[in-house]
């Protein structure tokens, strides 16, 4: 992409890699190799998960009546490695 790097960083004996410029303490990332030889590196972003209330039916708890179905769960899958 550039013929000269902005910013290089060296890893040291234990392969980790140090920049405080880049890296914040306590933010997970993920390090993915490219076909051309680069790494990429993208911060993973915590989500919020959807909970659903349990209710009694018959003295026992149960979850949602509702579940998706699999094209449902296909789209949002797919609309998440999208957003990437």
């Amino acid at each position: 992409m550039w013929d000269y790097p902005i910013v290089k960083i060296v890893a040291d004996s234990r392969g980790r890699l140090t920049s405080a410029d880049l890296f914040r303490p306590g933010i997970a990332f993920d390090a993915t190799p490219q076909p051309d030889g680069s790494i990429r590196v993208m911060e993973l972003a915590e989500r919020e998960v959807p909970t659903v209330r349990p209710r009694r039916v018959m003295g026992r708890l149960r979850g949602a009546d509702v579940k998706p179905s699999t094209a449902v769960v296909a789209a949002a899958v797919r609309a998440d490695r999208d957003e990437r």
